[in-house]
């Protein structure tokens, strides 16, 4: 395990910015190298052993601290690409937000509630519920589950095919 005491300062505070950005430019910049090379010197201090390991290590730790595994991110996207909004209503009326189970509701992104004039003097309540990117959830899943790769290998083998005409 690398410490920081192995790390040179620019590294080191290359590192801790890239924690918190995740961009290698931007985080060289805040080490002190020129805007004119630090995408170049971001680029490079990624590959760099030391930094690579410590970054890694710093990750593996924030991840394990967060209770971040493969398993909670799959079932997550689980949830929102499984979705079903009949699970939030009661026939025609929204269920209350506290009655929903958990499952339901992480896949909720924002409900906003606004005061509308109907007839007259007559003013309703409308709820939009609005719920998590259900397609970006399947095409994450479907990414894990290798079903992009089926797909390419099956493009690529088609344009491999020639095919004369005499």
């Amino acid at each position: 395990m690398i410490t920081e005491d192995q790390l040179s300062k620019k590294q080191l505070i290359f590192c801790k910015e890239y924690l918190i950005s995740m961009n290698a430019t931007e985080s060289a910049i805040k080490a002190g190298f020129s805007e004119k090379t630090a995408s170049s010197q971001g680029s490079r201090l990624l590959k760099n052993v030391k930094v690579k390991a410590y970054i890694d290590e710093q990750l593996r730790q924030r991840a394990e601290k967060l209770d971040i595994t493969p398993n909670r991110i799959l079932e997550e996207l689980g949830h929102i690409a499984f979705f079903n909004i009949s699970n939030i209503y009661d026939g025609m009326t929204l269920k209350e937000i506290s009655d929903l189970p958990k499952d339901v509701t992480r896949a909720i992104q924002s409900v906003k509630t606004r005061v509308e004039k109907t007839d007259g003097d007559t003013f309703a309540e409308v709820m939009e519920v609005k719920s998590n990117d259900k397609l970006r959830a399947i095409e994450l899943l479907m990414k894990h589950m290798g079903m992009f790769a089926v797909d390419n290998e099956q493009s690529k083998q088609a344009q491999d095919i020639t095919v004369e005409i005499t």
